[in-house]
Formats: C-alpha cells, sequence, structure tokens
C-alpha cells in the first residue's frame, strides 16, 4: 500500500465533503465524516509540512515533534511569518475539529470546505518555487 501523500488525503476530504466515494454516503449517513474529514485535511497540512522540510533542511524533517516543524517556518529557511501565521491557525483549528466532546457540535460541511480550500492553498505555498531554490543553493 502506498503512503497518503497530501494530496491525496485532501481528495478522499473532497469526497466525504461532497458524499461520494467509497465511504462518502456510508460516512453521511453515520454521522462519522465531519471528524474523519477534518483529520484528513490535517494529515494533508502536516504531510505538506513535512515534505517542505524534507526539501528545504532534512535535519528538521527529521524532527518527530510536528510542533517544532510547524514554528520552524517562521524562521530563515521557512516560507514567511504570514504562511507560518496561516500554517498554526488551520492545524489548531483541525486540531479542535478532530477531538470529540459530547457538548460540542462537529465542525460543519461549510467549515470543512473553507479548511480544505485554505489547506489547498498553503500546500502550494510549500511548494518549491525559484525563490526557494535560490535561498537553499
Amino acid at each position: 500500500m502506498t503512503a497518503p501523500t497530501p494530496q491525496r488525503c485532501l481528495a478522499a476530504a473532497d469526497q466525504l465533503l461532497r458524499g461520494s466515494g467509497l465511504l462518502g454516503s456510508a460516512a453521511v449517513t453515520a454521522g462519522w465524516w465531519p471528524r474523519a474529514c477534518a483529520c484528513l485535511i490535517r494529515l494533508a497540512l502536516e504531510g505538506g509540512i513535512d515534505a517542505y522540510w524534507r526539501r528545504v533542511k532534512p535535519a528538521v524533517a527529521a524532527c518527530r515533534q510536528g510542533r517544532a516543524k510547524q514554528l520552524m517556518l517562521r524562521g530563515r529557511l521557512g516560507p514567511g511569518t504570514e504562511t507560518a501565521r496561516r500554517v498554526a491557525f488551520a492545524w489548531a483549528t483541525l486540531s479542535t475539529a478532530t477531538h470529540h466532546h459530547c457538548y460540542e457540535l462537529g465542525p460543519t460541511a461549510a467549515e470543512l470546505r473553507r479548511l480544505h480550500s485554505e489547506v489547498s492553498a498553503l500546500l502550494e505555498r510549500l511548494q518549491p518555487t525559484a525563490s526557494t531554490t535560490t535561498r537553499m543553493g
């Protein structure tokens, strides 16, 4: 089995949001799709951060602490404070959405769609560009 890529996680989350695919209709009927969708979107974000650091600074990618990798995005080799801030907000929001508490409602489809769009945009920002390649060299 191949490892889930950020794009595959986002595609699976999109299927849950549309209620299609192998699990989509079953997830909607059972009612567990919002948290599963949030989890898939968060996995995509984490995978994008890992891919960024594998490309830019493999020593950071080897770190097992996801929060440390996020904090390093603000540094000299990171994509900048604006992107780092957006990553931190998206990750925190998705983490809250994945934890079940009996006194809280799950995230809505509109909230998840917005987070899906935000993570898609962040993954594009974390992709290599000419300026990243120049800084690395």
